[in-house]
């Protein structure tokens, strides 16, 4: 079980930056792969073992400040905010939160908010017509997730295809550096 400092966890309102400006000494060689990966994690994850997804939350809310000026979206502009628990194996390697514009459910993104126990990486990789912008990196603080024993690196990154698209931040766990990768990107 993933402890979860509430008022910390329920936002990503940190100072991200892109992927060039980090200091890779300063991230662990064996969790750089998967922050920089332009590939869908929900794959690489299937790869390693049996991939689950818990639902902590899927419902209406308010985007952060920052997460509202990466998205472009008006203070009081409705979105969907989806939080998880990416497992492999049992084990908690991923915590994701993504921020669902309503302008964004379109076409088929409207079966986004259906999606349940599936991972939102999975549904999204399926399509084509699917772009990503620059992926930027931060380092959460350590007691965003207290039963983690150091600060938590974390990724975000914005699909689009319809309206603003869908802000995806991912946090990873120490645990995902016990995966034995068994393709060549790791």
């Amino acid at each position: 079980m993933i402890l979860m400092n509430p008022t910390a966890a329920q936002q990503f309102d940190y100072r991200w930056a892109p992927i060039h400006r980090v200091n890779r000494v300063k991230v662990p060689n064996t969790l750089w792969p998967w922050l920089v990966t332009q590939d869908s994690l929900t794959a690489k994850l299937q790869h390693l073992g049996t991939l689950t997804v818990d639902v902590i939350d899927d419902t209406w809310g308010a985007p952060t400040a920052r997460e509202r000026k990466r998205l472009k979206l008006r203070p009081r502009e409705a979105a969907r905010i989806r939080t998880v628990l990416l497992k492999v194996d049992g084990k908690a390697v991923i915590y994701a939160r993504s921020i669902i514009p309503a302008k964004s459910l379109k076409g088929h993104w409207r079966q986004v908010k259906r999606l349940k126990n599936k991972p939102l990486g999975g549904y999204l990789f399926q399509h084509r017509a699917l772009t990503r912008s620059n992926i930027e990196i931060t380092q959460l603080p350590k007691n965003m997730f207290p039963n983690q024993q150091n600060a938590l690196w974390a990724r975000r990154s914005v699909f689009q295809q319809f309206g603003p698209g869908i802000l995806v931040n991912e946090a990873f766990f120490e645990d995902i550096n016990q995966l034995k990768p068994l393709f060549g990107f790791l």
